[in-house]
Parts: structure tokens; sequence; C-alpha cells
């Protein structure tokens, strides 16, 4: 997830595999979850269809000394049942 520049929605890109089927459902969730404008509501989402939290990764960028998080990696799997 990323936040889009002057913008509070979030850009979301989910990952489910590299089949045609995961990539299609992938880019199916992308577009659902995409211009949310909070984390917690894209994890509520995703762990509403079965999924859940394992780890996280920030993604950060230096400029000249400088840097921050620009983005964050969720690693998520599906709830067994």
């Amino acid at each position: 997830m990323e936040g889009k520049f002057l913008s509070k929605k979030l850009k979301v890109k989910v990952d489910l595999g590299d089949s045609d089927e995961q990539i299609a459902e992938g880019e199916k969730l992308s577009e659902i979850l995409t211009n949310k404008k909070s984390y917690a509501s894209i994890l509520n989402y995703m762990s509403k269809i079965g999924y859940e939290l394992v780890n996280t990764f920030d993604l950060t960028d230096n400029y000249n000394g400088s840097g921050g998080t620009s983005g964050i990696i969720y690693i998520m799997k599906r709830v067994e049942e």
C-alpha cells in the first residue's frame, strides 16, 4: 500500500501469485481496495474475506540523506478452516 501524492487515499496492489486466476483475482482486489482512506479499512476488508496478517515491511526512500516510509507491504495468508 502506498499513499498517493497530495491525497489521503491509498494505492493498493494485491499480489496473490503467478497463475492467471491469481493475477486476475489480485487485480480485482487491487481495484476494490485502491482509494480507501485508511489502512485499517483495507486490513478489515481482507480479514472479512478470509485473510490474516502475518508480517509487515516498510518501503523506505532516501534522497540526499533524508527519507521516510513511502508505503507498507502487508504479508497475509488465507485462514485455514
